[in-house]
Parts: structure tokens; sequence; C-alpha cells
């Protein structure tokens, strides 16, 4: 309906438009798997963002394992990825990708851990399948890790773990509602090792540049020890 100096008009499709409009709505509807769609859903990191190098002490959470960091953002995206020492033969990287979200609706959406997979090529190796994959959950301080383990039986494991972190657990990059973690370690040792990096002690804290011998800057107090 427009509106023009007081009078009002009606406007209607003509018949072929309508059908072309129709049709149009039947695509988008057909294409579709899930209602509501989330931000999630709709928002990414396209391919050709790239990847800018940042110190060590600007990692969103503390590990001594790291080796590189990279980060690139694209809108409400923001996506640093922390590549840790590998000294094993097992093909692939020993990651820790971080997605953080700042979006407002970022804490009503679900956790997708196919989001983190695809911007890392898939899911590693030596896992197969994601829906082959059977999980273990795992609480700490933080809340729930997400699992799952391999083993040559010889000394050898691989983990792949999933979390989300939002604000309320602790401070997250400037602006950021969510983040989304997602480790995969190689080591030769126990799978408790192979997901330090992803537990509290680690995500608790984001590196920070201090005094020699100093302890890593606190970054929220729900992460504070008790008395």
């Amino acid at each position: 309906m427009i509106k023009t100096l007081g009078k009002r008009y009606t406007t209607t499709p003509s018949g072929p438009l309508r059908s072309a409009l129709l049709g149009m709505a039947l695509l988008v509807l057909a294409s579709c798997t899930e209602f509501p769609l989330t931000y999630a859903d709709l928002q990414g990191l396209p391919d050709e963002t790239p990847y800018r190098q940042q110190a060590l002490s600007d990692g969103w959470i503390s590990t001594d394992r790291a080796q590189l960091i990279l980060e690139r953002r694209d809108r409400s995206v923001l996506e640093q990825r922390i590549l840790l020492t590998n000294r094993t033969a097992m093909k692939g990287e020993n990651l820790i990708l971080l997605r953080a979200e700042t979006a407002p609706n970022a804490l009503e959406t679900r956790f997708q851990p196919e989001i983190l997979l695809a911007d890392t090529g898939g899911v590693p190796a030596p896992f197969g399948r994601f829906e082959s994959l059977s999980f273990t959950v795992t609480e700490d301080a933080l809340g729930v890790i997400n699992w799952t383990s391999w083993t040559n039986y010889a000394g050898l494991t691989c983990v792949l773990a999933f979390r989300r972190l939002d604000m309320t657990q602790r401070t997250l990059v400037p602006g950021a509602r969510v983040m989304d973690i997602m480790l995969r370690d190689c080591i030769h040792g126990e799978a408790a090792t192979a997901l330090a990096p992803i537990g509290a002690e680690s995500i608790s804290f984001g590196a920070r540049p201090g005094k020699p011998g100093a302890s890593p800057q606190m970054l929220s107090p729900l992460a504070a020890p008790q008395p």
C-alpha cells in the first residue's frame, strides 16, 4: 500500500509477477532445513578473509605450548587460531580454534561444532566421520567439555574437544557475547594431558605480557580461586 498526499493506493502484483515471487519464496523455503535460522546459521567468515599473525602475548587463552597465533575478523565474527607444539608423527596440526561472536543475539544461538570443523578443513586426522564419533562429557570450573579420543595403544593419544563460553563465565574478546572453542591435540601421553589446553586452567586466562615470573593476569573474577 502506498500513501501519497493523503490518498492511499493499493498495489497488487500482476499474475506473472505474482507467480515469479511465489516461485522465489518456495526456493528459499526449500533451501532451509530448520526454522528459525539462527545467527550462527547465517554468519560466517568468508574463506578469503585473511589471517594476520599476532604476538604470542595476544592469545585469547593461556598456554605455554603456543607456537603461532593467527587472527581474522569479518563483521561480527572474530576468530583466532593457535598452533600448538606437535611432537608426534600424526598428520595434521595440533591447534585451538576460538570463534567469538559479537551479535546481539549470539547468546541465543546454539553451539554448532560443524562450523568450527569447516573452518579447519573438516574432521581432523585420525578421527573419522563426525556422525560416527562417540563423545564424553566432562565438567570443570567453567562448564562442559565434549570430547572424544583416539589411541594407538602404544602411548600415542589424540583428542578432539569442543566447548562454549559466554560473557557470564569469563571476560571474552571485547564486545563478544559467546566464544566457541575447538581443540585437536595429539601427544605421547594421556588424554587428560592432551585436553589441558582447553581446560579451565588455560581458558580462564588470556595471554598477557607481564613481569618475568609473574602470574597470568586474571580476566574475570569468576575464574579467580575461591578462598
